[in-house]
């Protein structure tokens, strides 16, 4: 079994506990657990598995880029069957991330990968800052470019952000979702209809002021993702745009109560269901994979998620019983539901290649080294280049 959560986050925790039960109720099976990198799978994971020796069950990028591809190429077993066979209730919107079609598209098609939980894009804040310098939640795109302006005006940079790293395209998307509609969110992610450059334009745009404005360094481009958070957790920066997986640090290591709140105005978020379990074609133990996906999504499992302050896609009611688990597993299930907008994806998911475009582009776009149409003309053409033809 293979995975790249770190030992402290929710998901690790969780899964642990899944393999404990595992083994009880499998006497005589032992579990291998390796732990990767998120850049292993991105740049490998194809490779591994189309290889001999492949792990039984692994933890998987979900995506036309990623699972999609594996799965056209015949490298996942296809769970569709099994799922039914099983009963496994995959019957919530955070599962369509395991779906694709004969083409590798994400959405529908047959079944190759269950994820035991969610995510979202949010703006976490430091709550201790915003009293100290009387800036109030922003509820829309213009109250939350006023608090950005009242931090930068007293000498605080305003932001945490790792543009070396997915924070970079989580911002510009953002920004971009500001101007979309559920028919340009489909254009963009599904292929239906033309996509909406001139959304990502105006994001670009606004995103360069900000940085001229001081509310993002410059010295940002060389800053990864795990150091933009530290400095946030550090309280260098009274707020950081980026996801869920950050809840349980933020809630045992900070010194201040970190808060949240969905990006002001928008009623599309960057977000998801979880990355996938999957079984490659070619593992030994299929049996075995399947009974442990199943384990996942037992109530124990999904309620130490909750507990740990993850966002569980099966949790019994009342599981989150700690205010930033209560807050996040809310908030999703608001998003699964509509009540709080709806889950948008991932701006690198449409077509491989994508992600090394946007963070390429984007941290140009922080250091001044391409205007904001020479950005998007760029993502344009890797998006265009990448697109599937009928």
């Amino acid at each position: 079994m293979w995975w790249w959560e770190s030992d402290d986050s929710a998901l690790s925790a969780a899964w642990k506990q899944a393999i404990s039960i595992f083994e009880k109720e499998h006497p005589g099976v032992r579990v291998e657990q390796e732990l990767k990198t998120y850049e292993q799978m991105q740049q490998s994971g194809q490779l591994i598995l189309d290889s001999n020796d492949p792990p039984d069950v692994l933890e998987y990028l979900k995506g036309n880029a990623t699972a999609g591809v594996v799965a056209k190429a015949g490298l996942l077993t296809d769970l569709t069957e099994v799922a039914s066979t099983r009963g496994w209730k995959l019957d919530n919107t955070a599962q369509d991330v395991g779906l694709y079609d004969d083409n590798g598209l994400m959405g529908s098609g047959k079944r190759y990968g269950v994820t035991n939980y969610g995510e979202y894009v949010g703006v976490w804040y430091n709550e201790a800052l915003f009293a100290q310098h009387n800036v109030q939640v922003p509820t829309t795109l213009a109250e939350f470019e006023g608090a950005l302006k009242a931090f930068a005006d007293k000498g605080v940079t305003p932001l945490a952000l790792g543009s070396a790293d997915y924070p970079g395209p989580h911002l510009l998307y953002s920004l971009a979702l500001a101007h979309m509609d559920d028919s340009s969110l489909a254009a963009f992610q599904r292929f239906e209809g033309e996509s909406d450059w001139s959304a990502w334009e105006k994001a670009a745009t606004t995103m360069r002021q900000w940085v001229e404005r001081e509310y993002i360094s410059t010295d940002s481009t060389g800053i990864p993702a795990q150091d933009a958070g530290n400095a946030f957790i550090a309280g260098q920066y009274p707020m950081f745009v980026s996801g869920t997986w950050w809840a349980g640090q933020l809630a045992e290591q900070t010194t201040f109560k970190a808060g949240q709140f969905l990006f002001p105005g928008n009623r599309l978020h960057p977000g998801s269901g979880g990355n996938l379990w999957v079984v490659p074609a070619k593992a030994k133990n299929k049996d075995l994979a399947y009974d442990f996906i199943e384990i996942t999504q037992r109530p124990e499992v999904q309620n130490l998620l909750a507990q740990k302050g993850g966002v569980p896609v099966a949790a019994e009611p009342g599981a989150a019983n700690t205010p930033m688990g209560q807050l996040v597993s809310d908030r999703f299930s608001g998003l699964l539901s509509g009540a709080d907008g709806a889950l948008a994806w991932y701006p690198d998911w449409p077509v491989a290649g994508l992600n090394d475009v946007l963070l390429a582009n984007t941290t140009s776009l922080v250091g001044g080294d391409a205007t904001p149409q020479q950005v998007v003309e760029a993502i344009r053409a890797a998006y265009d280049a990448g697109k599937p033809t009928a």
